[in-house]
């Protein structure tokens, strides 16, 4: 039974919904429905290939920002901006400056700078990523990983990407499709990222048959009635998801393409860099190989249905590249958006769709992930 005071403190605890990390929307195969992953390839090939906008699945541009931040005002019109999470809030840059971390300075005082000046109501907030926090000064800039062109001469940029309702100290979500007319000011830069109302031109005839071909095979794999309940366990088996996820990821960021051989090898090396005692480290490979061995069939096609998504993707991302123009916000040159955000309202999942394996999004972001811890 719980203490009576953690309770209080638990119950009484803001509820917080700003968005953290996004989960690959092949990765969907290993959260207990491997259906929802094939249901959000499904309905971004219908979107991206005919216009068909289900209300049920909204999209929007997934941007390669720097800092994630959010600005807004509490329900009495006070401007406020926060890191991340939103959870410890600043309303002044002196609050800012007494963290003694510069990063925070250095972009939360131009955000509750431009906070002020932008339209937002009483109990509402944004969730953006910076794009940045003084203007680059030069045709284009790099906030992370992707090369954008600038698009306007305001001193401050932003990615907004959600919308919140403000009550009783709670953040609750509201929308994935920010009301810009509340970012609106002169002084700031907040490029529209929804994809509703986009209009795309057709797939060729020879994509989309083939996109269709590969979601076709990736149904074909989970019409299994032992891969679908494997799939159901895996949420509650938390050391062996933590490793599937944890390959699936360095997957995306390597080759792009699993299967049971390679994981096999990968929960080896996973397991021996776990901090905990020998025999601990032991009985876990143990446990992950019987598990392995006693599902191998289930594990294989759980692959194979992921790789097809996987190339069903990448022609959906060679399809967005060449529809540049249709966004308010574009990339340099050759460089090419780092992908699509999808929620799907029927499922409650939130997914993104990025390029995997070599000189994906998955890739790069992580050399220069890599770069910058080495910078700090």
């Amino acid at each position: 039974m719980k203490k009576f005071l953690k309770f209080i403190t638990e119950e009484s605890k803001p509820k917080i919904q700003t968005t953290g990390h996004l989960t690959h929307a092949g990765d969907l195969l290993y959260y207990g429905d491997p259906n929802h992953a094939i249901e959000h390839h499904e309905q971004m090939f219908e979107r991206l290939h005919s216009n068909t906008q289900n209300a049920n699945h909204e999209a929007s541009l997934k941007v390669d920002g720097g800092m994630s931040i959010v600005q807004g005002r509490d329900e009495d019109g006070t401007p406020f901006v926060s890191y991340k999470s939103g959870k410890k809030k600043f309303y002044t840059p002196d609050e800012i400056k007494a963290t003694g971390k510069k990063h925070y300075e250095k972009t939360l005082i131009p955000a509750l700078l431009a906070t002020t000046k932008m339209n937002i109501k009483p109990g509402t907030a944004f969730q953006s990523d910076v794009l940045w926090d003084k203007h680059p000064g030069k045709k284009s800039y790099t906030p992370n990983t992707i090369k954008y062109a600038t698009g306007s001469d305001s001193s401050f940029g932003i990615a907004p990407h959600s919308q919140y309702d403000i009550e009783d100290g709670n953040m609750i979500k509201v929308s994935n499709a920010p009301d810009h007319t509340q970012l609106k000011s002169d002084h700031v830069y907040a490029p529209k990222l929804s994809m509703t109302g986009t209009k795309f031109n057709p797939m060729a005839d020879e994509v989309a048959t083939k996109v269709q071909q590969h979601l076709g095979t990736a149904r074909a794999f989970l019409d299994d009635d032992s891969v679908r309940e494997f799939s159901s366990t895996l949420p509650d088996n938390k050391k062996f998801h933590n490793a599937l996820q944890t390959y699936s990821n360095h997957v995306a960021r390597t080759s792009g393409v699993r299967s049971s051989d390679d994981f096999k090898e990968f929960v080896g090396k996973h397991v021996a860099r776990r901090k905990v005692s020998a025999g601990l480290r032991e009985r876990e490979l143990t446990d992950h190989m019987e598990t392995i061995e006693n599902n191998l069939g289930a594990i294989d096609s759980l692959f194979g249905a992921h790789n097809e998504m996987t190339t069903a993707k990448h022609h959906m991302m060679d399809h967005l590249k060449d529809h540049h123009d249709q966004f308010d916000i574009a990339p340099h040159r050759d460089e090419e958006h780092e992908g699509i955000v999808a929620t799907d309202s029927n499922s409650g999942t939130m997914a993104k769709f990025v390029r995997e394996g070599p000189d994906g999004f998955a890739e790069r972001n992580a050399a220069r992930t890599a770069i910058l811890r080495q910078k700090s």
